[in-house]
């Protein structure tokens, strides 16, 4: 019987990586495949293992595995079915791929959560206070090179449109963050009063863009630092963000999401500083006050961080307040330390949302911004040709021209829908947005498959690992009506080519590519978080917190499946991330 379960579990296993990967039933590969799933199978339960195996991790390598399940069949449904046709046979060759892949990820759940509970990354560290600043004028240097060949920064057609309110061309908008518009405006301005030249304004943007991400990656490294942890990973973390190429590119682009995430990790880097102080579950009063020091180096980066993660993109509003509750809960004893803080947080905010913006009377993103993935699902459905009710028809539209739904539909990008909603019926989205509720929902139960495969070509790339896409690759400043252009310091075609080569590594070397990618940026918070609850570190799993919340805003309402800069925060705090559950209390 014990021969027999581990050869079903192999067998299982083999199936669905097979059918996933779609590998041909008479490749000589599989039987090299089913000979290591065998002898991994036999290893993972000896008695060695399975002595190990605790109920916490169970649970947790149960949850972890539905998860990654679920998100492996929803991207490869149609790869697993191939060119099978019977409905019942489809449904049977899927429910197999499915036990054999939850089979496969629950025990590499086990066998992570055990193994990675044994690793020990703290003592011996470091303490020089002049090592963040050292790091930082490294990640300068190596960025200086990005900096002279995109001169005076990257923009495209989003910076463009904030430099075009900047200089009163367009209206003001919070479509894209005025507070990131402003900070343009302060720099063009200045570099108007220094050189008159609108692009020395934007090259002072870009060198203050790049010394605070700097400056960021200086802070997290002293909070490892402060954590004690070894010095091996602190050169590692130097490393990554000296030498990661989308580190140096996107440090000279001009685009609200690479301060959104320079302040995101802070933002948590400045949990972890007080995570540090002292255990969660011990009352305020046993903690250390706060030293005169701790003012500058944790309270008010704390507080300036969460400030603009809420302004810079409106998706940090709702991440902050969803944090800040569970911060709260789980910090409950330290309530009179805590909650003054983060209602100064919230303070700040909302006197800039409503009554600065009210005053300079700056329109809020459009309603139809945030039903990217609606309206993708219902245009799936006319794209696909299929029916609809005279009442939905007409509805649809009322909002958007229906002749020109099938040639504006792109699976991944929301934006040609919703101008054609923009051209014809915002106006009556606003007015009732009930009705475009309704309508939604009925059409999704008439069309439930339409509908799952427009979600999954919306979102795939934030939640499945093995999606292809670009990072990194827009040079320069892109066509405009308003007389930039792109003045490169240093040109040549062996720039391009090194640039070229940079970005194209990912795509050749295995374990490399890992790094670039967004789906497996998710799969490695989960298990860092169950990492942290399963060694009973519930306040480090609060610093992968932000992170989920950013991924799960994305699947909710993101107009792009692919794009890398959306989830940027995550990847520049991946140290901070990874070291989190390795930390120990005071």
């Amino acid at each position: 019987m014990y021969y027999l379960k581990i050869f079903v579990k192999t067998f299982l296993s083999l199936f669905a990586i097979m059918r996933v990967i779609g590998m041909s039933t008479k490749n000589p590969c599989s039987l090299i495949l089913f000979l290591i799933l065998l002898y991994v199978f036999a290893k993972l339960h000896s008695d060695r293992v399975e002595s190990h195996i605790v109920s916490g991790d169970m649970t947790l390598s149960v949850l972890i595995s539905f998860l990654f399940s679920i998100f492996t069949l929803s991207a490869t449904y149609q790869t697993i079915w191939g060119d099978m046709t019977s409905k019942l046979f489809c449904v049977g060759i899927l429910l197999l791929t499915g036990v054999g892949l939850f089979i496969v990820y629950y025990y590499l759940s086990i066998w992570f959560l055990q193994a990675a509970s044994s690793i020990s990354l703290t003592g011996s560290g470091y303490s020089y206070a002049w090592i963040p600043y050292l790091a930082a004028l490294i990640c300068l240097l190596c960025w200086l090179p990005y900096f002279l060949y995109e001169y005076p920064g990257v923009m495209t057609p989003d910076s463009i449109n904030q430099y075009a309110q900047v200089i009163g061309a367009y209206n003001l908008s919070n479509h894209h963050s005025i507070v990131h518009t402003a900070l343009i405006g302060m720099f063009y301005n200045m570099g108007l009063s220094i050189a008159g030249n609108a692009h020395t304004g934007l090259a002072l943007y870009t060198i203050a863009q790049m010394i605070f991400m700097a400056l960021a990656a200086g802070y997290v490294i002293r909070t490892l630092q402060k954590a004690d942890i070894i010095m091996p990973v602190l050169l590692i973390t130097v490393g990554f963000y000296a030498l990661m190429p989308y580190n140096g590119a996107y440090s000279v682009t001009i685009w609200k999401d690479i301060p959104f995430a320079g302040c995101m990790t802070i933002f948590c880097a400045a949990l972890m500083r007080f995570l540090l102080r002292g255990s969660f579950a011990a009352s305020s009063d046993a903690i250390p006050k706060l030293r005169i020091s701790e003012y500058f180096t944790l309270l008010i980066p704390y507080i300036l961080s969460g400030t603009l993660l809420c302004l810079l993109r409106t998706n940090g509003w709702y991440i902050f307040v969803v944090s800040a509750l569970l911060i709260l809960i789980t910090y409950h004893k330290w309530l009179k330390v805590m909650l003054p803080i983060h209602l100064t947080i919230l303070a700040f905010v909302l006197f800039v949302k409503y009554p600065v913006m009210h005053v300079y009377e700056i329109p809020q993103a459009d309603f139809v911004e945030s039903l990217s993935i609606p309206v993708q699902q219902i245009a799936r459905v006319i794209a696909n040709g299929e029916s609809l009710t005279e009442s939905e028809a007409a509805y649809v539209h009322q909002l958007m021209d229906l002749t020109q739904i099938p040639t504006a539909y792109q699976p991944d990008c929301s934006d040609n829908i919703k101008n054609l909603i923009r051209q014809k019926g915002s106006n009556i989205l606003e007015l009732d947005k009930g009705e475009f509720f309704k309508k939604w929902f009925s059409i999704g139960t008439k069309h439930p498959k339409a509908y799952f495969d427009a979600y999954v070509a919306q979102t795939n790339g934030y939640w499945y690992p093995d999606i292809n896409y670009e990072v990194g690759l827009a040079d320069g400043i892109y066509p405009n009506e308003f007389g930039l252009s792109w003045q490169p310091i240093i040109r040549g075609n062996v720039i391009i080519k090194i640039k070229e080569l940079l970005f194209k590594l990912p795509q050749v070397i295995p374990l490399y590519g890992l790094l670039w990618s967004m789906g497996f940026l998710l799969w490695l918070i989960l298990l860092i978080a169950a990492l942290s609850l399963r060694m009973g570190k519930p306040a480090s799993a609060l610093v992968c917190l932000p992170f989920l919340l950013l991924i799960v805003t994305l699947c909710i309402a993101t107009p792009v499946a692919t794009e890398f800069r959306y989830v940027y925060a995550a990847f520049y705090a991946l140290p901070l991330l990874i070291v989190s559950p390795f930390v120990y209390y005071k």
